[in-house]
């Protein structure tokens, strides 16, 4: 497995309930996308930047997923021109809510 973070500094002025609401909006566009196993939305402390982790079956479908189309839809959707992606292998989670451990 492959996680993907993406963090992004939003503009000056974003209440937490307007980032809620914009990730409430696009959370419905990530059902059923091929390869990606689950979405997660993130918001700082301070509400000045938000992130989004993706958790794929294998990096090469993060990096068919993630094109110029892609790109500039979350731009948008943040109102961000700054964005950062961090990639990660996954060799194992533990997942403590069916207490077994899967392999990546």
């Amino acid at each position: 497995m492959f996680i993907v973070i993406w963090k992004y500094d939003v503009m000056e002025g974003k209440s937490r309930q307007d980032l809620i609401d914009a990730a409430k909006a696009d959370a419905q566009d990530y059902l059923g996308v091929p390869g990606l196993i689950q979405k997660a939305y993130g918001i700082s402390p301070d509400h000045k930047s938000v992130s989004e982790i993706y958790l794929w079956k294998t990096k090469g479908d993060a990096d068919r997923f993630f094109d110029r189309e892609w790109d500039g839809a979350a731009g948008r959707r943040w109102e961000s021109a700054l964005m950062t992606r961090q990639d990660l292998e996954v060799p194992v989670i533990a997942d403590s809510e069916s207490k077994r451990l899967v392999s990546g």
